[in-house]
């Protein structure tokens, strides 16, 4: 028996750079789905993916353990790095991703997984999930709280609890399983499984006798369902001798998709072949500039929002400039006041500010008046206003206001005679 693996990547219909990461290379295959809303969620995926990559070289195994071993201590040694590259640079704060990897021993797969990127396995037509999610409806599920079908369609199932590079000690699980020849396994992100329902993917993987073409198939049809998410894709097919052969002959036996595709796949080339060490130099200068372009693209936001803000800065204190160049009068207490602004409030705000306050009471004021200066009158400048609070117990009088109250009119009765004692006088 042999295993064929293909895969297919894909940025999908609403986002403008793929943070999956994936490795399709015997003995190992994985998916890794950068964390979205999290800083530079593809560096975290292709540094996962670059810690496995070393178990190419360490198979075959002895026995089962050395085999999970090793698998655990790449898992492990990823979920450092990028908490080590995380606190190194600002930028990549809170960065981390999600994994689900196999790992080829003999006649078995181990499997692991942290987060909700998944496996499937499609045996005599059955197709069944073989990782289980590390999410909140996951757990609601398990809780009782929530049936799987309603959990396939909650708005919250994209929240994970788990994922690397966000824990100093991250918890992950582990499967093995005995394959059969006929038995065809998937990894895929939540780009495919979010979207796409197991029954379609299992038509897909029944339907499409070729691993490669069935990888590519299953993300044109999470596309075709609006592609919301980057889409990751490894089929992997337990098969014959002969079978494995006649791939070969047809050149079907790989998905790994060439660096620089249409698709924005960041694959994993081999280091031992020749321009291995380019390659790998590339990826990571692509991670860069995405990473670059993200950046460029939150200063632009920051920019035009600062240039919005100074804009509305700018009329508000050409605003407030023009509402205290007016004044007006009213009252303020039981006193008549002088105010510089606008009468008046909206929704509670008062646009004006007391400037002083004169020595007329509202006592001094004629009942008919009086509801005006609660309204506030208003005045040219700040010596008319001066003018209209000071006239105001002499606004009806016949002949005007012909003098202003002395400081000795404080209160009705020493105004009155105060007035009387100045006229006699004259």
């Amino acid at each position: 028996m042999r295993l064929v693996f293909a895969a297919a990547t894909d940025v999908g219909r609403m986002r403008t750079n793929n943070e999956d990461s994936y490795l399709s290379s015997q003995p190992v295959a994985a998916v890794a789905d950068g964390m979205g809303g999290h800083s530079a969620g593809e560096v975290a995926s292709a540094i996962a993916i670059e810690e496995l990559t070393a178990l190419r070289d360490r198979g075959p195994w002895e026995n089962e353990t050395a085999a999970t071993d090793d698998l655990k201590q790449a898992i492990l040694r990823a979920n450092r790095r990028i908490r080590e590259m995380a606190a190194g640079d600002r930028r990549l704060n809170g960065m981390g991703t999600t994994l689900v990897a196999l790992l080829e021993d003999g006649d078995m797969v181990h499997v692991a997984n942290v987060g909700d990127s998944r496996g499937y396995l499609l045996r005599q037509g059955e197709l069944s999930q073989v990782t289980v999610d590390h999410s909140l409806v996951q757990e609601l599920v398990d809780d009782g709280r929530l049936s799987p079908e309603d959990a396939e369609r909650h708005p919250q199932r994209s929240v994970i609890t788990r994922a690397l590079g966000i824990d100093p000690e991250v918890e992950f699980d582990l499967f093995t399983y005995k394959l059969q020849v006929g038995d065809r396994l998937l990894l895929c992100s939540d780009g495919l499984s979010d979207v796409v329902e197991p029954a379609q993917i299992r038509k897909v993987l029944l339907r499409v006798p070729s691993a490669q073409r069935a990888a590519r198939e299953l993300v044109t049809v999470a596309n075709e369902q609006g592609g919301p998410d980057n889409i990751t894709v490894i089929v992997v097919d337990a098969v014959d001798e002969a079978t494995a052969e006649a791939q070969e002959a047809g050149g079907d036996t790989t998905g790994d998709l060439a660096a620089g595709s249409a698709t924005g796949a960041l694959p994993v080339v081999d280091g031992d072949a020749p321009g291995g060490r380019r390659a790998r130099g590339g990826r990571a200068a692509r991670a860069a500039k995405d990473r670059s372009l993200v950046m460029h693209r939150r200063l632009q936001r920051f920019l035009v929002a600062g240039i919005v803000v100074l804009a509305l800065a700018a009329l508000l204190v050409a605003g407030r400039s023009f509402l205290f160049s007016r004044y007006w009068v009213g009252f303020d207490d039981d006193a008549v006041a002088v105010f510089q602004g606008v009468p008046g409030n909206v929704a509670g705000l008062r646009f004006s500010r007391l400037v002083e306050r004169s020595p007329v009471s509202r006592a001094q004021v004629p009942a008919g008046y009086v509801a005006r200066l609660e309204d506030g009158v208003t005045a040219d400048d700040l010596a008319d206003a001066r003018s209209i609070a000071l006239c105001a117990p002499q606004v009806f009088s016949p002949g005007g206001c012909t003098g202003a109250p002395t400081a000795s009119t404080a209160t009705p009765t020493t105004a009155v005679a105060g007035t009387t004692s100045t006229r006699a006088g004259g």
